[in-house]
């Protein structure tokens, strides 16, 4: 039991610091992808799937969280501001070629974070071991979240 407490600590302490706010702080970032996200933002949500994460693999999954979600977070701060340039675009310009190179640019954001959400969730698939990353899979897709 001590070594359960101590690892879930552990964990805490590893991961928190790369979520400095609680997943719901980036619940407006949901919108800017093309599909649902495929990666969990949530440290709590880790823990929840009871995968006995090693502190090795701990270690490698926030490396992989700090080096995607500050560009996935950025992607979405340009996407939510090119959207609202189309909004006002569109009601006050009557240039259509303006519109549609907006539309472009923000399908083009679009796609680029989708990708980098699907290639961090690819990384922390390989952190993981089978049985780890079966749970993994099962959880996620048991609409559990």
């Amino acid at each position: 039991m001590k070594k359960f407490i101590f690892g879930l600590g552990f964990l805490l302490t590893l991961i928190s610091p790369s979520f400095s706010s609680s997943q719901n702080d980036y619940a407006w970032m949901d919108k800017y992808y093309l599909v649902a996200r495929f990666t969990p933002y949530d440290p709590s949500l880790l823990q929840k799937m009871d995968l006995e994460l090693s502190p090795k693999q701990i270690k490698l999954i926030k490396a992989e969280y700090d080096k995607y979600f500050p560009i996935m977070l950025g992607k979405a701060r340009i996407l939510k501001d090119k959207e609202a340039e189309l909004t006002d675009t569109v009601y006050k310009s009557n240039d259509p070629q303006k519109i549609k190179n907006l539309i472009i640019e923000i399908a083009k954001l679009k796609t680029e974070l989708t990708v980098l959400d699907i290639n961090l969730f690819k990384a922390v698939q390989s952190i993981l071991n089978k049985s780890q990353n079966e749970k993994f899979i099962k959880y996620l897709t048991s609409g559990s979240m």
